[in-house]
């Protein structure tokens, strides 16, 4: 991997996080996501971050809301999957699960008394993860930061590019 790729990546995780523009802790009293969308057609008052008072806990954007906002005022389509991962990967959204899922790789993939010095490669911690917390290995990855740089940048590989076309071709065939 380059280290201009790398840098890219970096960049592109804190523009996300700036742009959530809150961190996402689940510990803190009251710092749930708001359900997505409207109720009745009435906008979310979370959602819309109407009822915040000084002294409150304010409250957080819903991935669904986040994700809204950045394809309508940024232009960016990312899956709420992604988005989560990404906020994951700037500290900027953690939960108990992913707390659990990020200490178990920690321990898994660095030599420690606790794994009794075996030290597991990356596909294998996640799938012993995954093993352990009964959870299929998406689950897992969701909830690890990014390892190594965010997919779907300017500098995408081969086969990403491969597989873009592809997806176009068949989405052109299927709608005639």
């Amino acid at each position: 991997m380059s280290d201009t790729v790398k840098i890219l990546s970096d960049e592109y995780i804190r523009e996300i996080c700036r742009l959530y523009g809150d961190v996402y802790d689940d510990r803190i009293e009251d710092s749930r996501p708001p359900s997505a969308g409207k109720k009745n057609g009435v906008v979310d008052r979370r959602e819309a971050g109407l009822d915040w008072f000084p002294g409150m806990t304010a409250g957080h954007k819903s991935l669904a809301a986040f994700q809204r906002e950045l394809e309508e005022i940024h232009g960016i389509r990312l899956s709420t999957s992604k988005i989560r991962k990404i906020l994951v990967s700037g500290g900027c959204w953690t939960t108990e699960r992913s707390r659990e899922v990020q200490h178990l790789f920690f321990l898994l993939t660095q030599k420690s008394e606790e794994n009794q010095g075996k030290v597991l490669a990356e596909d294998e911690a996640i799938r012993e993860i995954s093993r352990r917390l009964e959870i299929s290995t998406e689950l897992v990855i969701m909830n690890l930061p990014y390892l190594k740089v965010v997919n779907r940048l300017e500098n995408r590989s081969k086969n990403a590019i491969r597989c873009e076309r592809y997806r176009k071709r068949k989405a052109e065939k299927e709608n005639g």
